[in-house]
């Protein structure tokens, strides 16, 4: 697989999460079903954070989103211990549909670099940019499941 066909991947998946998530009601964005420990709302700004936490200093640039999202939504957080209003599910959705384009800016023909630290048992920028698409699937696959739930 080349360079162009991972990114077209990358946007093809972000695009099908950008438009599931355009179909939920912010009144539901907060609701946390049985069984689960986050919300949606919790969901789409961790899909965000995880992008944002590793792949910009992954390739030497600085995150793009407020500390205050990093608070939030990293693993093991919940929105009980938020300490403010989150982002709205709009401004959730708009910044998805914007880090793709600077997902791909920052990491274009850098796929093979090395990380300075492994990430997971991974070494290169591609191999940690796989990994974070098939975790914002593992995520969707929640949000969905959710929202039956929800219904």
């Amino acid at each position: 697989m080349n360079e162009e066909q991972l990114f077209g991947q990358m946007k093809m998946w972000r695009k099908w999460t950008v438009d599931f998530l355009s179909t939920i009601p912010e009144e539901m964005a907060d609701l946390i079903p049985a069984g689960h420990r986050n919300s949606i709302r919790w969901n789409a700004g961790h899909i965000l954070v995880g992008w944002d936490h590793t792949m910009f200093p992954s390739v030497g640039e600085e995150r793009k989103l407020p500390q205050s999202y990093h608070m939030m939504f990293p693993r093991g957080s919940k929105p009980e211990d938020w300490d403010g209003d989150p982002p709205s599910m709009v401004t959730l959705i708009s910044l998805l549909e914007e880090q793709v384009t600077l997902v791909e800016r920052a990491c274009s023909g850098r796929l093979n670099d090395r990380l300075q630290e492994p990430f997971l048992h991974m070494s290169t920028v591609g191999e940690m940019l796989l990994f974070h698409m098939n975790h914002e699937n593992m995520h969707m696959g929640t949000i969905k499941s959710m929202m039956q739930m929800l219904k």
